[in-house]
């Protein structure tokens, strides 16, 4: 950007976390990794909060163009979108490592419990109830525009429902029960007259 760049911190109302990605960064897409979690919040909940946004990403554009002397410059998609469910879901996202050589650096989201104790470790899953504190970074690209990112800072966890990995039977949500059971197979016997040593 030719303008300098105007960070502005906030913090989200409580929402429902999706695919968060917050103990361990995802590589998929870069090696150096990106925490990440959307959040889905109901459209009153929203509201304020695209309203804020939707004003800190207009003033970067209006001064974005000023800097570039032009009347009007690409614009980007807003970092949330409107769920099947009628719920906005929001993206936020950290890189957790970046710089060359020897200025290079590290960093995850600092996690908090309901009443503000730091916790470590926490395997927080999808469904669970959070806040998020963020910082607004405006951006342009020529391919994509001007727009802005929701920079992840921290995340407070206010009811949390743990990661289950895999397709196994507790990540399901079942229990055990009385009913159908699989009769086991016996193992197999070894019969030693059949050894040729």
């Amino acid at each position: 950007m030719s303008q300098k760049m105007n960070i502005v911190r906030g913090t989200s109302p409580a929402g429902i976390a999706v695919y968060p990605k917050l103990e361990k960064p995802d590589t998929k897409f870069d090696a150096n990794g990106v925490f990440s979690v959307d959040l889905d919040l109901d459209p009153q909940s929203a509201a304020e909060l695209q309203q804020k946004l939707t004003k800190i990403a207009d003033d970067a554009y209006a001064a974005e163009c000023k800097a570039k002397g032009k009347k009007s410059l690409k614009r980007a998609d807003m970092p949330w979108r409107e769920t099947d469910d009628g719920k906005v879901r929001f993206k936020f996202k950290l890189k957790a490592k970046g710089g060359t050589g020897e200025k290079t650096w590290d960093q995850k989201p600092a996690l908090f419990d309901a009443k503000g104790n730091p916790v470590k470790d926490l395997n927080v899953g999808s469904g669970s109830t959070i806040k998020v504190a963020f910082e607004t970074v405006p951006y342009f690209t020529a391919m994509v525009g001007h727009g802005i990112t929701l920079r992840l800072r921290a995340v407070q966890v206010i009811e949390l429902r743990q990661y289950v990995a895999g397709d196994n039977f507790d990540a399901f949500g079942f229990k055990a029960t009385d009913g159908y059971v699989k009769e086991q197979e016996a193992p197999a016997t070894f019969d030693s007259s059949d050894n040729d040593f």
